[in-house]
């Protein structure tokens, strides 16, 4: 079937790359700045730069507004809204000013990450939590490296790390836990990973990772109570050994899931409360406000983007860390090696040892939280009932389509349980990634088809559909440009590696489902089924062409 994708993709011409509207050509800026766009897709890695040719990342996003597109890939990346950008404008604006006025840029973006910080607190309802810091990022993956470094400090062994394996976080969290840092760093520099024992001053230290499978290896969710008893026999047996561990709590993982349980990580930190960190991967941040703050009030620390599920531009993290975490993590000052990912104005300036970072400016990472932001603050002013509604009724309607269109074959899920947390049930108890695997006649497709039916749902395949005698309907669903979840590897089946894409509803989806009085949510499901239809009909075509 790879021949197949490549002959499709040859039968339809490549998207041209739509010209750089006026509105992302932003205003007259000092050279040391850059437009909008430039800011947009700098301070970060290579992920986020724009390829010569297509004018997206890796992600296939654009830095401007794309409102064509069906925006149902946020457990992956999305591209930026008109009102985010808007506020990345009017942002760039002032900064361009301020620099022009004679501001220095190290003051002037501390000003401003101070700032966000102190918004992003206050929209999550947390500004009464009595000792809570906020360290800012560039991803994710740097949250991972950071905090396993700064667990280790001090120590005399490497911490033991568990977490859930590659395929269920994010790429490079697995390398980044081991004490190596991730491909580029948002301050253009590369750290070295050493042992503990005879590594240079100042060096990242290594970690022992040890990871967990939630699912089997034909993909099916294992039991919770065996991955809690495997997490539970590593964690007793390092901290029994005088150890420090660090716990990655996944809520929620690529596909949807929650490992290992929340009752399970609140059994360990209550037996290891010194010894034993728990950070909660919440990077999708598929969380209500409500759950963040019970993770915190249990002492957890918190890793959050404002990419993923609230659709700001990639890149764009931060650590919640509540005032227990903060005196036992800064008993030994920072790493110096932290200060590759670091700016010193990204963490609290309370914070020991932050003095000693480099005073630089990462303005990429300023307008990414300022999009963020934008997209947050009226997600986080609906009715939760009423999202709740939204994200059920679209569940329902995807989950129905996936169980009885033969293309499909929907990745089995576990309840989203976090009981153990004492919160009432809210709207981030309804999956909101949807993970499907797509089949032929021999069963589901693999990776490098996937990868290929990815990239093809992006583009406007009308006029082939139409080109190859197609019925109206079909040529409607083949025009539609669908952002998916990208695959990830889900198992093997039949010795043949198995790969799932992802629909996925998002803040964004929700914010303009309620934006119509209700009229809004089905239109939200009539264009996720109608992204499915265009998904299983390039499925046909690529058995069809074989």
């Amino acid at each position: 079937m790879v021949r197949s994708v490549v002959r499709l993709q040859e039968a339809v011409a490549e998207p041209e790359v739509a010209p750089e509207p006026a509105l992302a050509r932003g205003v007259d800026l000092p050279s040391r700045l850059g437009s909008a766009v430039d800011l947009l897709t700098g301070g970060g890695d290579q992920r986020i730069a724009l390829d010569e040719t297509t004018g997206l990342n890796r992600y296939g996003c654009a830095p401007f507004p794309d409102p064509g597109a069906l925006a149902f890939g946020s457990s992956t990346a999305s591209v930026i809204s008109v009102r985010a950008f808007a506020g990345v404008e009017g942002l760039t604006g002032r900064l361009s000013a301020a620099l022009a006025a004679g501001a220095e840029p190290e003051r002037l973006y501390a000003q401003e990450i101070g700032r966000v910080r102190r918004e992003l607190v206050d929209l999550l309802g947390l500004a009464d939590l009595a000792g809570l810091r906020t360290v800012i990022s560039r991803s994710g993956t740097d949250l991972h490296h950071m905090v396993a470094q700064l667990v280790g400090a001090g120590s005399g062994a490497p911490p033991l790390v568990i977490a859930s394996e590659a395929s269920e976080t994010g790429s490079g969290v697995g390398q980044a836990l081991g004490g190596l840092s991730s491909p580029g760093t948002a301050l253009r520099a590369q750290v070295a990973a050493w042992p503990a024992r005879g590594a240079a001053p100042g060096a990242a230290r290594l970690c022992q990772l040890l990871p967990i499978a939630a699912r089997a290896p034909d993909g099916a969710v294992r039991p919770p109570e065996q991955v809690d008893e495997e997490v539970a026999a590593a964690a007793c047996a390092a901290a029994g050994a005088g150890r420090k561990v660090v716990l990655i709590l996944m809520d929620s993982s690529k596909t949807g899931l929650i490992s290992p349980s929340v009752a399970c990580a609140l059994a360990l930190k209550r037996r290891f409360p010194e010894q034993l960190e728990v950070l909660v991967d919440g990077c999708q941040l598929r969380l209500s406000p409500a759950t963040v703050r019970a993770y915190l009030q249990a002492d957890f620390l918190v890793a959050l983007t404002g990419s993923k599920f609230m659709t700001g531009p990639t890149f764009s993290a931060a650590l919640l860390a509540p005032a227990g975490a903060v005196q036992r993590l800064g008993a030994n000052g920072l790493p110096p090696a932290l200060g590759v990912h670091s700016a010193r104005a990204d963490w609290p300036s309370d914070w020991p040892g932050a003095e000693a970072l480099p005073a630089r400016a990462n303005f990429g990472l300023l307008v990414r939280w300022q999009a963020a932001l934008d997209e947050m603050r009226p997600f986080l002013s609906l009715d939760p009932g009423q999202v709740h509604g939204v994200f059920a009724a679209m569940a329902k309607a995807v989950g129905a389509e996936l169980d009885h269109n033969r293309q499909f074959e929907r990745v089995i899920q576990r309840p989203l349980d976090r009981a153990a947390l004492g919160v009432e049930a809210g709207w981030d108890t309804v999956h909101t990634i949807h993970p499907f695997l797509l089949k032929d006649a021999s069963g589901p497709i693999g990776p490098e088809d996937a990868l290929g039916l990815y990239r093809l749902a992006a583009m406007d395949l009308g006029g082939w559909a139409r080109a190859v005698g197609e019925d109206q309907r079909t040529q409607s669903a083949a025009s539609l440009r669908v952002q998916l979840g990208q695959p990830v590897a889900c198992g093997h089946r039949g010795g043949r590696p198995l790969s799932a894409l992802r629909l996925c509803a998002s803040a964004r989806l929700a914010c303009d489902a309620l934006a119509s009085d209700g009229a809004g949510a089905q239109a939200a499901i009539d264009q996720a089924l109608g992204a499915l239809d265009k998904t299983a009909w390039l499925c046909r075509r690529m058995t069809a062409s074989r």
